[in-house]
């Protein structure tokens, strides 16, 4: 079987026969990062925008990687055997064969804000309450 490639030119359309045979490009490939874990993975999954990548280990744990190398991690039910991250990494669901389950668990992260040299009033070291209002209404 001969494949054709259709190119325009100038002068109109040009057809190019190509050999049936496909060649392979070289293909590299660079450690980007290595992470050292104290416990043993059973899966792993990232978010969509490459912020996050979660790793469910043995003993009911989920790892918590961020692009800037901190760890965080959380307890989870140690049946669970799968993990899958949602296009955000705000919500990861784990599954169990075992058991049969599915979770679906919000991950959200404290967010410290610098307010070095910032204006207040009040007490320097009173309770601060942010409403975030997400109906826009």
């Amino acid at each position: 079987m001969r494949k054709l490639i259709i190119s325009m030119t100038m002068a109109g359309l040009t057809f190019l026969p190509l050999s049936a045979v496909s060649s392979w490009a070289e293909v590299y490939q660079t450690v980007d990062k290595t992470h050292d874990l104290v416990v043993a993975p059973i899966d792993v999954t990232g978010s969509a925008d490459g912020k996050y990548t979660f790793v469910l280990a043995e003993g009911g744990k989920v790892l918590i990687f961020s692009g800037s190398g901190e760890k965080q991690q959380i307890n989870v039910d140690p049946d669970m055997d799968q993990i899958f991250s949602s296009g955000t990494g705000e919500k990861i669901y784990l599954s169990s064969k075992k058991s049969k389950k599915l979770q679906e668990i919000f991950i959200d992260f404290e967010k410290n804000i610098d307010i070095e040299g910032s204006p207040f009033l009040g007490a320097e070291e009173g309770v601060v309450a942010l409403t975030v209002f997400s109906d826009f209404q």
